[in-house]
């Protein structure tokens, strides 16, 4: 009994079959390997892996629920102390991974739209926040001249 099989891509680089250099690997579970494939595996749940990576001119992610998005961000925007805090604390914005951590777990495209979406939705409140208090300062003033 074949408990396996896979479907190896060959670029014959001479006449002998020995010479030969794998190129894409399609495997019995449906896991696609482009490139090397002597070289790499597709990790995890992954079912692609493109060695070099991948030149396209349209990416769509479809989201599986609304918590997948940054609708909350509203919610509970960090007040400038904690933003500061987190910053000198960790050398990055609240909410948002370091760098270590995104060489040990990857970039997940939809995960970090939603935590850029809500850093932009925080910086649109402290915005309005800070117009909203020269509109009063401007008022105070005019009021102060006028007297």
């Amino acid at each position: 009994m074949v408990k396996s099989l896979q479907l190896l891509f060959l670029l014959l680089l001479t006449s002998q079959l020995v010479d030969a250099q794998e190129i894409m690997l399609l495997k019995t579970s449906g896991k696609v390997v482009i490139g090397d494939t002597s070289q790499i595996t597709t990790p995890g749940n992954y079912n692609l892996y493109v060695q070099h990576g991948i030149l396209t001119e349209k990416v769509k992610v479809s989201l599986k629920n609304t918590a997948d998005w940054s609708d909350h961000a509203f919610m509970h925007t960090p007040d400038l102390g904690e933003v500061k805090k987190s910053i000198e604390q960790n050398s990055h914005l609240p909410q948002m991974p370091s760098a270590t951590e995104l060489v040990k777990t990857g970039y997940d495209v939809t995960t970090m739209d939603a935590k850029l979406l809500a850093q932009i939705e925080w910086l649109w409140q402290y915005t309005l926040k800070l117009n909203e208090e020269n509109e009063a300062l401007k008022k105070r003033i005019k009021a102060l001249e006028e007297k």
